[in-house]
């Protein structure tokens, strides 16, 4: 075998296994945030139906809010990179709009990032209540 043809193969599966890891890490990220948001909803809606049960009639609105501070806090928790211009949660008829997203960074340099992979988590709650 030429040493060309093995450097060849050394920088092929070096790409290679960039992006698998690449891919993995992103995943992951989608994963661990749809988690966050799935369990920042459920706590939320328990809250609510606590309160409805309770006799407080609470707003969807400040069920909205509670949601939406409650994932950001979760996120900054739990070390996931957001930008809270990327967040939005609303309330609609009967439920709540969550909509979340973020970018994964794949190929950073100098503290910057020059490849992205744009990931998000739509969620709405219309039965739920």
């Amino acid at each position: 075998m030429r040493f060309g043809t093995l450097g060849s193969w050394v920088i092929g599966l070096a790409v290679v296994g960039w992006m698998g890891y690449t891919v993995a890490g992103a995943g992951w990220s989608y994963l661990a945030t749809q988690e966050m948001v799935d369990k920042v909803l459920h706590d939320a809606l328990n809250r609510h139906r606590a309160a409805l049960a309770g006799g407080t009639h609470s707003a969807l609105e400040g069920l909205a809010a509670d949601v939406r501070g409650g994932i950001l806090m979760a996120a900054r928790r739990d070390g996931l990179i957001m930008d809270e211009t990327g967040l939005g949660v609303s309330p609609i008829p009967g439920g709540i709009e969550i909509t979340l997203r973020w970018s994964y960074p794949a190929l950073r340099y100098g503290g910057r990032d020059l490849l992205v992979i744009p990931l998000s988590v739509q969620k709405s709650t219309v039965h739920g209540l």
